[in-house]
């Protein structure tokens, strides 16, 4: 009875944190998540509330440290929840009082401002998803107010400038694509008050914006956040408690390690030809702006029959994702997986877009934006986005049962494992007869790796923003431009050196795994049972995997 009772102790503190999170971070719970009674709600961003969720979660941390040890003891499954509690109050304690988003990043507020939620999915009537999207836009005035006030009056250049661009991007977004939208309507009244809630908007985000300009002059280039914190973001957010330089010599040593299978690969297509000639002939073979989105269906569909042929990882679904052009409010990236929310229950679709070439633009821009689908850079992004990266993955979290786990994401786990699957890829013979297939994965892997060492040296080791952009040019083979806008995210993204770090996490959890199966091992049971917890901090999974951790995970 008493073991019952602890166990249900446990599992009220996590439906605690789950309420508490969902109430406090109520755009996150909509529009990521899919709970849509948490429609057309902001937090509440006073510093007040603040405190209080501070408050909180250090009393909720406190709770769960006092629960009897009978609550997990020989239970592994009540042992990984507990932890995996305890990671989600650290990392968000981190984000709160260490990093305090909401008084050194501008970008906060521009994240709670999105509206594109209530457009992309028809999860509801239309006229019902515009309704909350009104009242959403009502309260944009007060979000942007609360930013003035608590927003630190010195900021770093590079982040002010990107929030700059946004806004005024949300701006054009407003006046543009929700208004067509709302034209679809045929509701005069609701158009209406969309037209006075914009208004009221737009003027609201000009203002900032203008305030955001007037702290330009003040602006620095101070945006490292330390080696201390550093550490302390890795070990909170993905349960990597290692000192920073182990963390770098590991990045550094794979990253030429795919520097020399690049320039390996290269010499065996052309003897004699440089990286950048092989990869400038490689980008010629590109699909025609009508046959991108039909030749990259039909090439998921092989891709999808080779995991179950050569029983790769469970495909537990028939239903396939939506490859589509990418909407016009959307077109911030080349390509990308758009799936719905773990608690999504009516608009279950996923779409992988592909952003097109406008027709507006000069033929010269068109093949330079065409170049960068060549045939094998994109098989490499859609095993990423879809088989059996991002959409795979979403399919088994789907299967998760357990509420808690389908809401926690690990930035390592989500974007390592898609990145993995790239390599992995690869290695099981997929495409094995073309090189060109190797050159396309190891770009990837290169930019990947860059990320990973700059974003250290940036943030730990003064290294500044041109010189990151050197870096990224040299070692991803990258133009000035992409590579300048790389650096750049950097700046306000420290952890995005997560897809290569989840990648070495994964590839080591596999070299144990392999070691305790022995002959026994099977690479689909693997996958099967590494995607079988949604997308946990890769350390802790480790202790469900394995029969013996040894604590070595790089």
């Amino acid at each position: 009875m008493t073991e019952v009772a602890n166990k249900s102790g446990l599992q009220d503190l996590i439906q605690e944190y789950m309420q508490a999170y969902f109430e406090a971070n109520p755009v996150t719970a909509s529009s990521w998540l899919g709970l849509h009674q948490y429609d057309a709600r902001l937090p509440d961003l006073s510093q007040s509330s603040f405190a209080r969720r501070i408050a909180h979660l250090k009393d909720l941390e406190s709770r769960v440290g006092q629960l009897p040890a009978a609550a997990t003891e020989g239970d592994k499954e009540s042992r990984f929840d507990r932890d995996l509690l305890v990671r989600s109050i650290q990392e968000e304690l981190f984000h709160l009082e260490d990093l305090r988003d909401h008084e050194t990043n501008p970008m906060f507020y521009a994240n709670l401002l999105d509206v594109s939620c209530y457009i992309k999915r028809d999860y509801a009537p239309l006229t019902e998803r515009l309704e909350a999207l009104v009242r959403h836009l009502v309260q944009v005035p007060a979000a942007l107010e609360a930013g003035k006030a608590t927003l630190e009056k010195a900021l770093p250049k590079p982040v002010l400038e990107t929030a700059l661009i946004m806004y005024e991007g949300l701006i054009t977004y407003y006046e543009q694509d929700v208004a067509a939208t709302f034209a679809k309507a045929n509701s005069p009244e609701l158009t209406a008050r969309f037209d006075q809630a914009r208004e009221t908007a737009v003027a609201a985000l000009r203002e900032f914006i203008q305030l955001l300009k007037t702290r330009l002059p003040q602006a620095h280039f101070n945006f490292a956040i330390g080696a201390e914190k550093y550490r302390k973001m890795l070990a909170t957010g993905e349960m990597v408690d290692l000192p920073v330089e182990k963390v770098l010599e590991v990045g550094e040593r794979n990253l030429a390690d795919n520097l020399r299978q690049m320039r390996e690969v290269c010499e065996k297509i052309r003897p004699g030809s440089s990286v950048q000639e092989i990869m400038q002939e490689v980008g010629k073979h590109h699909p025609t702006a009508e046959s991108l989105v039909s030749d990259t269906r039909d090439k998921l569909e092989e891709v999808r029959q080779f995991l179950i042929d050569h029983k790769i990882v469970t495909v537990p679904s028939e239903v396939r994702c939506q490859v589509q052009e990418t909407p016009p409010f959307m077109r911030w990236a080349f390509a990308f997986m758009d799936p719905p929310g773990p608690f999504e229950t009516v608009a279950t679709e996923a779409f992988y877009y592909l952003t097109p070439v406008e027709p507006e633009w000069t033929e010269q821009r068109k093949e330079e934006w065409l170049t960068k689908f060549d045939y094998y850079t994109l098989q490499d992004v859609s095993v990423h986005e879809a088989y059996p990266g991002h959409y795979l993955h979403f399919l088994h979290t789907q299967l998760v049962p357990q509420p808690f786990r389908k809401m926690i994401g690990a930035y390592s786990f989500v974007e390592g494992y898609a990145h993995y699957t790239e390599q992995m890829m690869l290695e099981e013979g997929y495409a094995s007869e073309d090189l060109r297939y190797k050159v396309g994965q190891l770009v990837e892997a290169l930019l990947r790796n860059s990320r990973y060492v700059v974003a250290i040296k940036m943030h730990t080791q003064g290294m500044s923003v041109d010189e990151a952009t050197r870096f990224l040019m040299e070692n991803a083979f990258m133009e000035e431009t992409p590579a300048r806008s790389e650096a750049v995210r950097g700046t306000f993204d420290p952890g995005y050196l997560n897809y290569t770090l989840g990648k070495l996490l994964i590839l080591k959890l596999r070299e144990d795994y392999k070691a305790e199966q022995g002959d026994k091992f099977n690479l689909q049971e693997f996958h099967d049972r590494l995607l079988a917890y949604g997308a946990p901090p890769l350390p802790l999974l480790r202790t469900m995997l394995l029969e013996r951790d040894n604590g070595e995970i790089l």
